[in-house]
């Protein structure tokens, strides 16, 4: 099916729209630090027209490219190959950071397994899987071994998904997407970076692809094969097993799925019904058997809180004795002085969850009145906390560095044996690397640093987004608003960390193959 010249304007209309407004926004986060409503929508009339220019050209050209990639295929793909050289290409990575990154969460979730004091703040799969290597390479006499050991299978996973990946772009598209697909897995050097970095975040991504790609070529054929709905529920449960990010995201998805396909989308719908019942399913038992205790509901009230300490520092005259009383009983020691525009961790580990749920009428009451008084510092709140996961910024401006390297010396007070250490065996590159890439995103590198800017990356998955749309490729489109849903939960998190976009990476040549017209 393809779009009419009415749903084509009006995609282009919503495009233009959209680049404009986070342009105008964006740029007003990063270089004022507030926002400015007035000059913003005069920014935004201004922007329209040479977005809805630029964009109208870019989809035209793809809409020709969709006529012409119908030739013939000359060779084939090997997903074996692809593997092999996916792998290869994270060795030397692996060399210059042995025996891997061990930094972010995982002294939180070592001192899960050794102390056998679970929760579920993190994902249980993951800390079983990290703890446990760790713990064998303690019992063998070398903790460095079993970190090693954590590594290398990460990296082997972390290829078998991008093959299959790959594999998947080969039947839906063609073997020169697949090929091309596979050169972008293997030669990014993010992917390297990651491969070796033990954060939930990279397993996660890699299943997040392998997902959104089985989930596509599923949507494209009439009928789907026994194979192809067993790698969708396994893929799909594994990557919700990583995540719950992803699960709030296939909820939404399951509804739409079945709004757009109905009856002829029933047994792709059921196959991701079935995926996200696994992974609650696999989660429930691993916390029965570990007594995991649950995570801290704050995680997911970054925003209200920022809002809250912003509008408590900002303008903490306009409010009444008793709102003022009420931001401090949940932020105890005036942590809201703690707040940081970027990052919501500060205030959010002083946040006094308990006396929250005691009374949450009470303080939801507050938080609308509080916001009726302050509603720029709330709107500037959220504008600062996200801008750079919608804006090309022009230096990483996020507290904390962009991808973390190396071994995390903090938050090892429980451990009272050999931790993981640092045996790089190209120590000065790793320096390098660490302050090059891993501080500002490789923004001190002209041209090359916008390959690692989080908010380009996002334009041009939601670029893709809409190309689906302009073309009429509803099927693709459908599958495409999975990474869409993602990224909306993403933006409600705690921080936009340079780890946060690698799932919007893995999916970029899912999204960007297959111009083609939808096959019926």
């Amino acid at each position: 099916m393809t779009q009419n010249r009415a749903g084509k304007r009006a995609v282009i209309a919503i495009g233009s729209l959209m680049y404009a407004l986070f342009a105008a926004f964006g740029w007003q986060a990063e270089h004022l630090q507030r926002s400015e409503l007035p000059r913003a929508l005069l920014w935004t009339a201004v922007l329209f027209v040479p977005a809805a220019v630029i964009l109208t050209l870019l989809l035209r050209a793809s809409e020709r490219r969709a006529r012409d990639e119908n030739g013939p295929e000359v060779r084939r793909f090997s997903a074996w190959r692809a593997f092999a050289g996916i792998l290869i290409c994270d060795v030397p990575m692996f060399l210059i950071l042995f025996p891997g990154s061990f930094a972010y969460d995982v002294p939180f979730q070592l001192e899960q397994v050794f102390t056998g004091a679970y929760s579920s703040h993190h994902p249980l799969l993951h800390t079983l899987l990290l703890g446990g290597c760790a713990k064998l390479g303690r019992a063998l006499g070398q903790i460095n071994l079993g970190a090693a050991l954590y590594t290398v299978l990460q990296m082997t996973g972390l290829s078998a998904c991008f093959a299959l990946t790959c594999a998947s772009i080969a039947r839906q598209a063609n073997a020169r997407a697949a090929r091309r697909a596979a050169l972008f897995f293997a030669l990014y050097p993010l992917h390297m970076m990651f491969a070796v970095n033990a954060t939930k975040d990279v397993l996660f991504s890699g299943l997040f692809a392998l997902t959104l790609a089985l989930t596509r070529e599923a949507a494209l054929r009439e009928r789907m094969s026994r194979a192809l709905a067993f790698g969708i529920a396994a893929a799909g449960a594994g990557m919700m097993l990583l995540r719950n990010n992803a699960v709030y995201a296939v909820a939404v998805w399951l509804i739409l799925l079945l709004l757009g396909f109905r009856r002829r989308g029933l047994r792709l719908t059921a196959t991701v019904a079935l995926a996200a019942a696994l992974a609650c399913g696999i989660n429930g038992l691993l916390a029965a058997v570990t007594g995991a205790q649950a995570g801290d509901p704050c995680e997911m009230l970054s925003w209200p809180i920022q809002q809250l300490a912003r509008a408590r520092v900002l303008d903490g005259d306009r409010m009444t004795d008793g709102e003022r009383a009420a931001i401090d009983e949940l932020m105890p020691g005036e942590a809201w002085r703690l707040y940081d525009p970027t990052i919501s961790d500060p205030v959010k580990f002083e946040f006094d969850t308990k006396r929250l749920l005691d009374d949450p009428q009470k303080y939801a009451q507050v938080y609308l009145s509080v916001g009726a008084k302050c509603p720029a510092a709330y709107f500037d709140a959220l504008l600062m906390h996200t801008y750079s996961f919608f804006y090309p910024y022009s230096e990483y401006g996020v507290s904390g560095y962009y991808l973390q390297m190396g071994i995390s010396d903090s938050y090892y007070e429980w451990c009272d044996f050999e931790r993981i250490h640092d045996q790089s065996l190209l120590p000065r590159v790793r320096e390098s690397l660490a302050w090059r890439f891993g501080a500002k995103g490789a923004m001190q590198i002209p041209v090359i640093g916008w390959a690692f800017n989080m908010g380009l990356i996002v334009w041009v998955m939601l670029y893709f987004v809409l190309r689906e749309a302009y073309l009429g490729a509803w099927r693709r489109f459908a599958a495409a608003l999975l990474p869409v849903l993602l990224w909306g939960t993403y933006l409600l998190g705690p921080v936009m960390a340079g780890r946060y976009i690698y799932p919007f990476v893995c999916a970029l040549p899912v999204l960007a193959s297959g111009t083609k017209a939808v096959r019926t």
